[in-house]
């Protein structure tokens, strides 16, 4: 059938506000009444997104040429803030150009290198939790992941560019602000202050840039791609790429593995008495239950297939992880938070979606990982977690992100072993 998908018959401006407000219950609704696929009306994005999470459909729409579908176009939503030239919005020969520069540093003994300087950020910053209060952990863990990243790309921390960074993205965190600049375009007033807040991003970046002096600083990425000779804009481009999206995501990957082991002190207890199989099914488990991203969308060159409906050009067509982890014949009970699933064997392909798929699945995948087990693993010897109320969070958007609603509240106890510091914190 040639055409669109049935989906909700709200308006899209009414859609763009459930999407960003409540997008798990608009994407849940949307898939029990009209099975799959599904088609949503968003301003999120410039024409209709057809959702599947089917893992033949998936591996078939990650597996197909930029010059059918371009997974560049679906992200002029972030442009503004990654630019043009960034590895998130470019597609065929530039983009894999720009994933090649990356590659490197996230990957293999590079990688693992960073490992020991990781744990010992995260025992210091478990040192300052205060013990027996509740804390919310996200911003926590985005000074943490940003601290890492920093000293990856830079060498060294810069305090000018973590506040100008933080700034630009907590605008993102306001739900007000996130519908008004969903409703209206870049320019307009509610994008104001968020365009002057990357104007001064840029500015920090370009000025720590030109301060570089080869061989002054311990080897940091940023040495390596200004000896690839791009332009100052390309420059700029990847760094902000590799600063935001190397910490924002892995920042709230952290916060929802924290408010879920709050809730399962059995798999706290696990985790310390097995090995790293154990840890790598929690981590996966996580990820799985609490995708932090809720879709990895394509847009159609031309008319694309998709089940029985072809749909126009200029369709987004999305794989969506959200709905691909709560596939029940895929996933036993899958609501449930189960590491143990993920130490009988692996999971059916195209099924486990959260850094999606392809050429365009996320570079820093490998990275991100290690560094979820290196803090899980301090943070689960350091203390013991409960949650400081019954209820679990809900997932709401910041920015592209799916977070925990009240921040990953938890309460943290010194183990045995353990000992207070001054103003009860934990030592």
């Amino acid at each position: 059938m040639d055409g669109l998908p049935p989906g909700p018959g709200a308006a899209p401006a009414l859609q763009t506000l459930e999407w960003i407000a409540r997008p798990t219950v608009l994407l849940r609704r949307s898939a029990a009444r009209y099975g799959e696929p599904f088609t949503l009306r968003t301003l999120w994005t410039d024409a209709p997104m057809v959702v599947v999470s089917d893992p033949a459909t998936v591996r078939r729409i990650y597996a197909e040429p930029p010059d059918v579908l371009r997974g560049g176009a679906s992200s002029a939503v972030i442009q503004p803030f990654v630019g043009p030239g960034s590895v998130l919005v470019l597609d065929g020969e530039p983009h894999l150009r720009r994933r090649r520069e990356l590659l490197p540093p996230l990957h293999g003994e590079r990688m693992l290198a960073h490992r020991d300087g990781v744990a010992a950020l995260a025992r210091a910053e478990v040192a300052r939790w205060p013990a027996g209060a509740p804390l919310r952990t996200l911003p926590r863990m985005q000074a943490l992941t940003l601290e890492v990243i920093m000293r990856v790309v830079f060498g060294s921390r810069d305090e000018r560019l973590r506040a100008a960074l933080r700034a630009a993205l907590d605008l993102t965190s306001s739900l007000p602000r996130l519908m008004a600049m969903a409703l209206t375009p870049p320019g307009s007033p509610p994008w104001r202050r968020f365009l002057r807040a990357v104007a001064r991003v840029d500015a920090v970046v370009h000025e720590a840039v030109r301060a570089r002096r080869p061989g002054a600083g311990p080897p940091a990425v940023v040495d390596e791609l200004i000896a690839m000779a791009g332009t100052e804009r390309e420059l700029r481009d990847q760094l902000v790429t590799l600063l935001a999206a190397g910490h924002e995501t892995t920042a709230g990957s952290l916060a929802w593995a924290l408010e879920r082991l709050a809730r399962h002190p059995e798999v706290q207890a696990r985790l310390r008495a097995d090995g790293d199989a154990y840890l790598d099914a929690v981590v996966r488990e996580v990820l799985r239950v609490r995708p932090v991203l809720s879709a990895t969308p394509r847009q159609a060159v031309a008319p694309y297939t998709v089940g029985e409906w072809t749909v126009p050009a200029g369709t987004h067509v999305t794989p969506c992880p959200y709905l691909a982890h709560r596939r029940a014949e895929h996933w036993p009970d899958p609501t449930a938070f189960r590491p143990e699933r993920f130490l009988d064997g692996a999971p059916e392909p195209f099924s486990w979606l959260p850094f999606g798929g392809g050429t365009r699945r996320c570079a820093g995948a490998a990275f991100a990982t290690m560094e979820l087990k290196a803090v899980l693993g301090e943070v689960v010897a350091a203390v013991d977690l409960r949650p400081d109320r019954r209820a679990g969070e809900r997932m709401r958007r910041r920015g592209v992100t799916l977070l925990p609603s009240r921040g990953g509240r938890v309460i943290a106890a010194p183990r045995a072993g353990a000992r207070s510091g001054p103003a009860g914190h934990l030592q």
